[in-house]
């Protein structure tokens, strides 16, 4: 074998498989802050705090978000102080921030809110460019963080932006797993945490966190820590609910079944009447629509050109994989990957299980598009990434400017639907074409979660549903 043809991270990857008698961890390096990629990540996160704190709520716009505020000060998911299971994590940390700063209850919470709306656009552009390029995570940072519903549960008190962060979070452990690295280990423990805030994580992300678990853990004591670091991470938050909730353990285990039975049998496809259920999958479906359509079109137009061009070069599209730009300073840029490390398999499981939850389960609102919308939003921009990589220099330049124009008007529609719309759904859909499903009272239309429901709520005549 001629060893000078191989480079250096491959010759790192092949001696991994020489490390039996390795039994610590293996430390990478760096190269990671050194990344363009840290920086747009950072910038994107940054500047999504700043947006989500400028149209901060004073008051809590749903009935949830008023008990959350009453669990921070008085924790009963009995009484529904907050609903159970009672996301503890989050109104231990909004109680935090209020202790620290002298805050009020909500406005605590919506700084949690929002820091943890911030996170999910950063992250997001990391696992955008780990699974399609520079291109594509810097574009999907910037539509989840302009995404009207992720706007609004980063400006409220909400706990869904937690499933936007682990989403992202876990798609880059999951893809950057390599064998003796803790990859899996601060994935079990993400889980573990986001658990505290909703339980709905761990079916929606188990699967996800999996992949990362199996691409990094090769020994028994490895094995051992991811199990110990599940474990310790749920009873940093399951221990304190057992005390200081009354009752006791038992009384919240009452809750959470009442509550889990509640749901199913008002929207489960599997218990719940046919009309409820199908109310859910339309739910489901609406949300969907409105939140991922300008994506979706962005996408469609991709594809359509990639024909296109495959016809007028007789060349096809680039490998999505490789990066658009220099990528000197990114880690593990070419090196081949197990088959569920691959960008199909790890959008699978981001997608298909959290999918499942809410459509065959409950769709609770809108803030449950949160749980799939950065694996949607990266699989759209994948044939954009194509297209970037495409082997004419002329469709590769026409595509990289044709791209950002359309990303950006997406950008600016979202932000647009937000601050200036009384909703995500334009108004005269509902008025005009009473007779369209996606318009009907009954899928949650017209879709208000924007800019002017936080102002209605702020002046006291917030909904209370």
């Amino acid at each position: 074998m001629n060893v000078g043809t191989l480079g250096r991270e491959n010759l790192r990857q092949v001696s991994h498989l020489h490390r039996d008698s390795v039994r610590g961890w293996s430390t990478g390096g760096a190269s990671w802050l050194r990344s363009p990629t840290l920086a747009a990540s950072v910038a994107i996160g940054l500047v999504t705090l700043v947006l989500r704190l400028s149209y901060g709520a004073s008051r809590p716009t749903d009935t949830s978000g008023a008990r959350f505020v009453l669990g921070s000060e008085h924790f009963d998911v009995t009484h529904g102080a907050p609903p159970a299971p009672g996301a503890w994590l989050y109104v231990a940390a909004g109680h935090a921030v209020r202790v620290v700063t002298g805050l009020s209850p909500v406005h605590s919470l919506v700084l949690v809110a929002a820091v943890l709306s911030a996170a999910a656009a950063g992250l997001t552009c990391v696992a955008g460019t780990a699974l399609g390029g520079r291109f594509v995570g810097v574009a999907a940072g910037s539509l989840v963080a302009s995404a009207p519903v992720s706007w609004f549960a980063g400006a409220t008190v909400s706990t869904y932006s937690v499933d936007a962060s682990l989403a992202a979070l876990l798609i880059v452990l999951a893809r950057r797993a390599q064998p003796y690295r803790a990859h899996g280990v601060v994935a079990v423990l993400a889980l573990g945490l986001a658990a505290g805030v909703s339980l709905s994580v761990v079916p929606g992300f188990v699967l996800l966190a999996a992949v990362a678990v199996v691409g990094s853990v090769r020994t028994v004591g490895q094995l051992l820590t991811a199990v110990v670091a599940g474990i310790g991470s749920v009873a940093v938050w399951l221990v304190p609910v057992i005390l200081i909730q009354p009752g006791g353990l038992r009384a919240w285990l009452h809750a959470v079944h009442v509550q889990v039975s509640h749901a199913a049998h008002a929207s489960s496809v599997f218990v719940a009447p046919s009309s409820g259920a199908v109310t859910n999958v339309g739910t489901f479906g609406g949300w969907s629509l409105v939140s991922l359509g300008p994506v979706i079109v962005v996408a469609l137009v991709a594809v359509i050109v990639l024909a296109v061009a495959r016809v007028a070069t007789g060349q096809p599209g680039g490998n999505a994989s490789l990066r658009i730009w220099s990528a000197a300073t990114e880690p593990r840029d070419r090196i081949e990957r197990p088959w569920y490390q691959g960008t199909g398999a790890i959008l699978v499981a981001a997608l298909i299980p959290p999918v499942a939850v809410v459509t065959l389960w409950q769709f609770t609102a809108g803030g449950a598009v949160l749980s799939y919308l950065v694996p949607a939003t990266v699989l759209a921009l994948l044939p954009v990434a194509r297209l970037l990589h495409h082997r004419a220099r002329g469709v590769r330049r026409a595509a990289v400017v044709v791209a950002t124009v359309l990303v950006v008007a997406v950008v600016v529609v979202n932000a647009q639907r937000f601050v200036a719309a009384p909703g995500i759904l334009p108004a005269n859909v509902a008025r005009h074409h009473p007779g369209w499903w996606i318009s009907k009272a009954r899928y949650q239309s017209p879709y208000a979660d924007t800019a002017d429901t936080i102002r209605a709520a702020d002046r006291g005549g917030g909904s209370r549903r």
